[in-house]
This record gives structure tokens, C-alpha cells and sequence, in this order.
């Protein structure tokens, strides 16, 4: 293992070149069979990121799954990157899966920042400006947090019962997770997240889960090399869920992985040397502007 001074030199002229080209934010969007939602999501985007990062951003939209270049997905995606110079399209031919996706997107990205969230919108986009005031502040790696006291849900009486159950099957997976690893967050699994690029450039080099767990592997790693994090709560809008069948495939799924990333762990693969993998303390309410943004994120204005 290397230490963590050598990483950040090995990292830091790579950075320099990257933060040098005028780009403040890159925008990730994993794209899988998503052609419903996806023009919708990225104008939203867009419109956003016009108003907060003016043309200091780029949009990443990254379609994947079987014969992606013949999925309309990817012709969706395709059409909005002729339209509009800030999107960029780069297609994921690998394993399938959200976490490989991002890191093929993370690949061919320039941005100071790195957010991503999923391809039909269902977080209010304002958690952005919590975390981009956060990033500035020296946070490296921000989450949203479902089970903070000031996140909002919007969900359809006919999934109550799903959602619940969903809910319940979260709280046991968040314990097990917190059993195994020096973790403190209540929500690992949140679908939408900021950070700098020296922390996504750590992460996704150690990243070895191409599904949804990935996230685990994110704030061990963050853990890890001792870079300071925070969460936020969030707006969320449930527009469907999954069926009982794809829970349990899920939870099947979720069982093999921990076990692969918990042997990585114990291996120290998301440590450096000189650190032990302690989690640092996760920031809530930073500073009073950060508070503000808070006050809009969960007021009850969209």
C-alpha cells in the first residue's frame, strides 16, 4: 500500500490540468433503459446547472446494457449531446451495472466536482447547492441522507405498502452495513451524491462492485484516506418500486458483495498506510449560509 501523501502527489498534476480547464462540475447520469424520463431529466439538469454554474459544467449522460447503441436511451441521449454542447455522451460496454457505469463516465470526465444522481430525478435537484457550498468549504464527499428528520418523501398512496416494506428492509441492511464497517451514516444507499475529485479519483480506482453497492465502498474509502465528508437531507420523489421478486433478488445480490467488499476491508484496500480506517465525524449543519440552503432544500416549495 501506498501512503497518502504519495497519492495526492501521483494525483496532483493530473488535478491541476483537470481544475485548469474552466470546468467546475461534472454532472454523471448512468442511463439504463431510461428513455421515458431521461430528455425530461437532463433539460432539468441543465436548466439547473445553467443557473447555479453558469457554463462552467458538463453533463455526462452514460447509457448502458446490451446493444446499448441500438437502445433508444442511447439514441435520446445521443440527440441531446448534438443539441446541446455541454452533454456529452459516453456509452458503458462492460459489466453492467450503476457503479461501473459512473466510474466509465467519471473516466472522461473534467469537472472540479463530481455529482451524480439517477437518470429519472427522483431527488430534489437543490441538495447541489448544499453540497457545492459544502465542497468549497473543503468537504470532499457529501450524501444525501433519506432518514435525516428534515427529508421529505412524495409517493404515491398505491406503493404505501411496497415503500414500507422497502423501508423496513433498508433499516436491516443499515445496520448490518454498520456492523461490518466503520460507518456512521443511517444512509449509505442514497442515489445522489457530490464530491471533489481527489475523492472520486480514490474511489473509483478502488471501486471493485459494479451494482448498487458500490456506495459502501465510497465511504470506506473516504473513511479511509481521512477526507472529510457531511450528508444533507433530501427532497424525494418516488414515481414507482421495485416488485417483491426484484427485492429478494436484490437482497441475494447484496449478501455476495458484502461479503467481497468486507474481505477487501479486512485487507485494507480502502486504506492507505499511514491511516487507519476510522470514520471521521459526519458534518450536518456547517456554517450558516450551508444552514440556508438547508432551510430552501427542505421547505416545501419546489
Amino acid at each position: 500500500m501506498v501512503s497518502s501523501q504519495e497519492i495526492h502527489s501521483l494525483l496532483s498534476l493530473d488535478r491541476w490540468q483537470r481544475q485548469h480547464n474552466g470546468l467546475r462540475v461534472s454532472f454523471l447520469i448512468p442511463a439504463y433503459r431510461c428513455s421515458e424520463t431521461l430528455e425530461h431529466s437532463v433539460l432539468s439538469i441543465r436548466d439547473y446547472l445553467k443557473n447555479q454554474f453558469h457554463d462552467e459544467f458538463e453533463i455526462i449522460i452514460i447509457p448502458n446494457g446490451p446493444r446499448v447503441e441500438e437502445s433508444e436511451t442511447y439514441k435520446i441521449a445521443a440527440e441531446l449531446a448534438r443539441q446541446f454542447p455541454e452533454v456529452k455522451v459516453v456509452t458503458h460496454k462492460g459489466q453492467r451495472g450503476k457503479g461501473f457505469s459512473l466510474r466509465t463516465g467519471f473516466d472522461q470526465s473534467h469537472g472540479k466536482y463530481v455529482f451524480f444522481t439517477d437518470a429519472d430525478l427522483p431527488y430534489d435537484l437543490s441538495f447541489f447547492s448544499a453540497a457545492a457550498q459544502l465542497l468549497v468549504d473543503g468537504v470532499d464527499f457529501i450524501s444525501g441522507n433519506r432518514r435525516l428528520p428534515q427529508s421529505h418523501f412524495t409517493v404515491p398512496v398505491y406503493l404505501l405498502n411496497l415503500v414500507y416494506r422497502r423501508h423496513c428492509i433498508g433499516l436491516i441492511f443499515n445496520r448490518v452495513v454498520r456492523m461490518l464497517f466503520p460507518i456512521k451514516t443511517s444512509d449509505t444507499q442514497a442515489g445522489i451524491k457530490a464530491m471533489s475529485r481527489r475523492m472520486a479519483e480514490v474511489a473509483f480506482s478502488r471501486q471493485i462492485c459494479p451494482g448498487f453497492l458500490f456506495d459502501i465502498e465510497f465511504f470506506l474509502c473516504c473513511a479511509g484516506s481521512q477526507f472529510r465528508s457531511a450528508e444533507i437531507p433530501v427532497r424525494f420523489f418516488l414515481h414507482s418500486e421495485k416488485s417483491t421478486v426484484q427485492l429478494f433478488r436484490e437482497c441475494v445480490l447484496a449478501g455476495i458483495w458484502l461479503a467481497k467488499i468486507f474481505w477487501r476491508y479486512k485487507q485494507g484496500r480502502y486504506a492507505v498506510a499511514d491511516q487507519l480506517c476510522v470514520p471521521p465525524e459526519i458534518e450536518v449543519y456547517k456554517s450558516a449560509h450551508i444552514r440556508k440552503e438547508l432551510v430552501e432544500l427542505t421547505s416545501d416549495k419546489r
